[in-house]
């Protein structure tokens, strides 16, 4: 990996249990790891997409089940400079945009 590169995986969570419900988690793993500068970029990043740290779980949890937030999550770290990458319960929103990415786009056979 050149210093260039920089990715960050999302392990998406069902964290509605308890007292949470409805609810959008996530765990994130970056590479490499980053500055203190660029940490707090992240951070903000998460922020402004609708998530908060739930420090008990040690998730990020966007407490309103907005369909649209995890992919504002994922625009946001893209502007950032990062791949992102996806596992665990990864939301409908991100499956639908990934199969939409990988399907062939319908023309003329030859």
């Amino acid at each position: 990996m050149s210093n260039t590169e920089k990715s960050i995986v999302l392990t998406w969570r069902n964290e509605n249990y308890g007292q949470v419900t409805g609810a959008v988690a996530f765990r994130a793993t970056i590479d490499p790891y980053p500055s203190e500068a660029a940490k707090a970029r992240v951070v903000r990043a998460y922020k402004s997409a609708g998530f908060e740290l739930h420090s008990a779980r040690q998730a990020w949890l966007a407490p309103e089940a907005v369909e649209s937030i995890p992919a504002t999550l994922v625009e946001k770290l893209e502007a950032l400079g990062y791949q992102v990458a996806h596992q665990g319960v990864v939301p409908d929103i991100i499956e639908q945009e990934a199969k939409a990415t990988i399907a062939p786009a319908a023309g003329p056979k030859m």
